[in-house]
């Protein structure tokens, strides 16, 4: 038992070098198109969002998530499916409350016209993650191929952040709106 256990950390350390791993060449790809990369390891989340969407005290206003590409249980991924994220609860550091933050995810998806149903999983929610869809090609036996190598990960990564970065002209409006 205590070798299945060694086994397991050792494979949660080796999980986490590999999203550092794919952090970091994300970051060289999307710098040149304005864009920051960091990563939450321990969620197997990857986070983008362009250069003026941050502030250097307060951080992104929003992020644009690409996640749960881990199988279940590694790391903290709950979710069936990898999925892509508009999260938007960092607005809360830039005095945003929680019914504005509501308000700006309805006017999201108001924007999106047809394209929000696309964008509905069953579990956003507007005060945090409006905006969301599961990647439901992607099973545990195809998550646990892809964590084990990062240049699949970073495939994967650069095939799906795409997809958010064409909400970005939708988000940067709704951002002017709040004028914060």
């Amino acid at each position: 038992m205590i070798g299945l256990i060694e086994a397991h950390r050792s494979l949660q350390d080796r999980v986490e070098a590999v999203i550092d791993i794919v952090k970091e060449r994300l970051g060289r790809w999307a710098g040149p198109k304005g864009f920051v990369v960091d990563a939450d390891a321990r969620n197997s989340e990857i986070f983008a969002w362009p250069t003026n969407w941050a502030d250097k005290r307060r951080g992104p206003r929003v992020r644009l998530v690409v996640g749960g590409f881990c199988p279940l249980g590694f790391r903290k991924v709950e979710a069936d499916y990898p999925y892509l994220s508009v999260y938007t609860d960092t607005l809360e550091d830039f005095r945003v409350k929680e019914p504005e933050r509501r308000a700006f995810g309805q006017a999201l998806r108001s924007a999106l016209g047809d394209q929000a149903e696309s964008w509905e999983a069953h579990d956003v929610d507007d005060s945090c993650e409006p905006l969301g869809r599961y990647l439901t090609q992607y099973n545990n036996v195809a998550r646990a191929r892809l964590i084990a190598d990062p240049d699949a990960v970073f495939n994967f990564c650069v095939e799906h952040f795409p997809a958010l970065f064409g909400l970005v002209p939708i988000i940067q409006t709704e951002l002017d709106k709040l004028g914060r």
